[in-house]
């Protein structure tokens, strides 16, 4: 696997575009010629135009469905190539144990077992990676998350309410209880009103910063421990991060286990479009970045220290 690859794969990929794009507007074209030969000179525009209209939005779907379609396989191609190059290559370099798949997906259990965020209606996952960093164990993966929505006509649509990565990391401070500090910008917490398993009731708390308590929201169900785990450099930390990632974030320590849900709007790990060249410093340069986002949770909150345990 080499660069050379990714760069054919690409080519390959937007030539099939262009080809098909040309063939349906064709298509298209001859078409739009058949519609206007059934209108004879006298035939207005109140016809004629909202006719056009529906016409060109009808095309429109056309041609991007022929070409989605008909482009599959080089646009798997691509991605798959471009992963093993860029992604897996660089992951490989920095985290021990590494699995990593770009068509696996986080098991939605997971989250559903958190109880930390609405699973939705519909839920999606991919680029699942597995792995160590300084010996502390991750994983992490895109997760898009999208609720039903039914309008006042009756009109049924899906709204995206997370689209961004989870993080499991296994944390190292030994702790049997459950808290969640939620971002007030993040718009994706769920706060359950007790413990599924112990009944225990949740409160909200608050912690000496003022800017911290600004910028999250914290419950827990168990005061003293909430204070024994944020201590006043941890806070800091959790308080770095939240301003690092645009105050987006939601963690949740459960059992030992730290989740992290950063609702980006987007994927990470992903090619760039294929219609021009592969600058492959800048490729390079942004996968480093997404790849920054797991090793800043461990570097930050200093999970690989044993003074914790």
């Amino acid at each position: 696997m080499n660069f050379a690859d990714v760069e054919k794969a690409r080519e390959q990929y937007r030539d099939k575009i262009k080809t098909l794009s040309l063939s349906a507007i064709v298509l298209v074209l001859l078409l739009l010629v058949v519609l206007l030969s059934l209108f004879d000179n006298r035939a207005s525009l109140i016809i004629v135009l909202p006719t056009f209209f529906i016409f060109s939005v009808f095309s429109l779907v056309i041609i991007s469905l022929i070409v989605m379609m008909g482009t599959r396989k080089e646009s798997a191609n691509y991605r798959k190539l471009y992963k093993a190059y860029f992604v897996e290559q660089n992951l490989m370099s920095i985290f021990d144990d590494i699995k990593y798949s770009h068509d696996a997906e986080l098991d939605k259990q997971l989250l559903c077992n958190t109880q930390m965020i609405n699973v939705g209606d519909r839920y999606s996952s991919n680029d699942l990676t597995i792995g160590k960093y300084k010996d502390v164990a991750f994983r992490q993966a895109d997760v898009h998350i999208e609720e039903e929505y039914t309008d006042s006509d009756g009109d049924t649509s899906y709204v995206t309410i997370f689209r961004g990565r989870f993080m499991i990391f296994e944390f190292p401070k030994k702790f049997n209880f459950r808290l969640e500090v939620i971002s007030k910008h993040s718009s994706i917490g769920k706060i359950p009103s007790s413990d599924s398993e112990t009944g225990r009731k949740f409160e909200k708390f608050e912690v000496e910063s003022v800017d911290f308590n600004k910028m999250f929201n914290i419950y827990a169900e168990d005061g003293f421990e909430t204070f024994y785990l944020l201590d006043p450099a941890f806070i800091a930390s959790i308080e770095n991060l939240g301003i690092k990632y645009d105050k987006k974030m939601i963690m949740c320590f459960i059992n030992n286990r730290l989740y992290v849900g950063i609702n980006e709007g987007k994927d990470a790990f992903e090619p760039p479009r294929p219609f021009k060249p592969i600058d492959e410093k800048i490729e390079l340069e942004k996968v480093s970045k997404d790849i920054r986002i797991i090793t800043d949770f461990v570097d930050e909150l200093s999970l690989d220290k044993k003074i914790f345990v």
